[in-house]
Formats: structure tokens, sequence, C-alpha cells
């Protein structure tokens, strides 16, 4: 190998763990944002069995508790790579050729047609 090429491979290695490293972080901000709205959906629906029990029991109903605004949950990176896009074939209407049987023309050919 020349060193050029040598060259090439080193920085084809320092560039793939520079993009494990940001798809290890992108998948630990994904799930941080998952296990938050796992969070808010299991106080959200502990909230609503909260009322219900205390429905069937005949008290009150408890005031709920407006949770503290938090940071808005980053939204999914987007894939880097573009799909290009393909032009849709219009569809063409064919016209039906009216289908007439044609003529025979003279003998049939075959052992089995013979007279």
């Amino acid at each position: 190998m020349n060193s050029s090429r040598v060259e090439e491979v080193a920085a084809l290695r320092a560039q793939k763990k520079l993009d494990r490293q940001a798809e290890e972080e992108a998948n630990l901000a994904r799930a941080e944002a998952e296990s938050k709205a796992h969070e808010a959906n299991m106080a959200r629906i502990a909230r609503k069995m909260a009322r219900i029990a205390a429905e069937q029991s005949g008290e009150p109903a408890p005031v709920a508790e407006e949770p503290a605004a938090e940071a808005p949950v980053a939204e999914k990176p987007k894939p880097v790579a573009k799909k290009k896009k393909v032009a849709k074939k219009k569809k063409v209407a064919k016209k039906v050729a009216a289908k007439t049987k044609s003529k025979s023309r003279g003998r049939p050919k075959g052992a089995k047609n013979r007279k």
C-alpha cells in the first residue's frame, strides 16, 4: 500500500469513529426523550386512575396539578442520505379495439378435421 492509501484508510476510520459517536449520542437523546414522554404518560394515567377511584368512592375529585412546563423535546434527526424523486408515469387510457371473428380461408389443416 502506498502512503496516500494508508492516509485515506486512517481518515476513513477516524470519520467512522466520529459517525459512531454521533449515532450513539443521537440514540441516547432519543432514549431520554422517550423516557420523559413515558414518565409524562404514566403520570397522566395515574391522575386519571386517581380521579376514577375518587368518583367510584363518592369523594370529590382531587384537584389536578399542572406539571411545570419542561423544555421541548428534541426532534428526531433526519436521515443523512436523501432519496431521489422518481417521476411517476402517467397512465394512458388505451382504446379497446373491437374484436371480430376472422373468416376462415379454405379447408382447415390437420388429420382430425378432414372429411
